[in-house]
């Protein structure tokens, strides 16, 4: 298992340098630059700005230029916020970001597995219909369109919930609920397959002939089976708020922070998981 983990933790190195690699030209040949405006930069004043931040050098200098800065952590300064740093955005955003993320999880769980659980104990019956139709909607419906419509409803019409921000709880149930409500459909079908595995097996049947209460033969079954856009409409100041802008914006160096944070995120949680699976199933063995 360590020699499977090192192997993954080194192939991720080129599988970042690749992705770094592509995003870095990307940006620099998409039409546009940081520093364009509606407004005409005086030539000086565009060419002191693209000596400040060696964008006045060949495209190949730059790159292995950021890649030497990138290699002792250091992200770059952000084209379009005077005097802060790409590290320094990050870290004010991610909290904000992974909070987001946790709490929409703990939706997704909380709405998810009852829901697949329930549809397998009532299967083919008005409740599983209703759950798994529950589901489809929420695997078909885009988040932002579902965020949009709770912000009409709960904040326009209604004028319970705040449109924009974060850190109330007014603020918090739009971007949690339509972040999560695609995952805890997700999450009602797979408890929903593995309720319906579980429960026909010999041992439930077991424990229904001897007499067991239902609800312990479902609870012991259950046991058993057991951020970009959002935070863009909703004003969230996370890191998927800052991707996006700089993206618009042109802000090089943001762009390719970002792109790398999710992309370690991504790698690290695709190993977590084959990781834990591993354990939860004996019969696979990594090598």
């Amino acid at each position: 298992m360590l020699r499977y983990v090192a192997r993954r933790l080194l192939t991720a190195i080129p599988v970042l340098w690749i992705i770094v690699t592509i995003t870095f030209f990307m940006m620099r040949l998409a039409p546009g630059g940081p520093f364009s405006r509606e407004r005409v930069m005086p030539a000086e004043v565009q060419k002191m700005i693209e000596e400040r931040y060696h964008l006045d050098e060949p495209l190949v200098k730059q790159y292995f230029r950021y890649m030497g800065n990138l290699l002792r952590g250091d992200l770059g300064p952000s084209f379009r916020y005077k005097d802060r740093s790409v590290n320094e955005i990050i870290a004010a955003g991610l909290p904000t970001t992974l909070q987001l993320g946790s709490l929409a999880l703990l939706f997704a769980l909380l709405v998810g597995i009852p829901a697949g659980c329930l549809a397998a104990f009532r299967q083919n019956s008005a409740v599983d219909y209703a759950a798994m139709s529950f589901s489809m909607v929420g695997v078909s419906v885009p988040n932002f369109v579902v965020l949009s419509t709770l912000i009409y409803f709960f904040a326009v019409k209604l004028k319970i919930l705040t449109v924009s921000g974060w850190g109330r709880w007014d603020q918090m149930i739009c971007p949690v609920v339509a972040l999560g409500l695609m995952y805890s459909a997700y999450i009602a079908r797979l408890s929903r397959a593995g309720m319906l595995e579980v429960i026909r097996q010999d041992f439930i049947r077991t424990a229904r002939a001897k007499g067991l209460p239902e609800r312990l033969v479902i609870m012991g079954a259950a046991i058993l089976t057991g951020s970009l856009i959002i935070e863009t409409i909703s004003g969230v100041p996370g890191i998927g708020r800052e991707f996006v802008n700089s993206a618009l914006n042109r802000d090089y160096t943001l762009t390719i922070g970002t792109v790398i944070l999710y992309s370690g995120f991504l790698i690290i949680f695709n190993l977590a998981v084959d990781i834990v699976y591993a354990f939860l199933d004996p019969r696979i063995v990594y090598e």
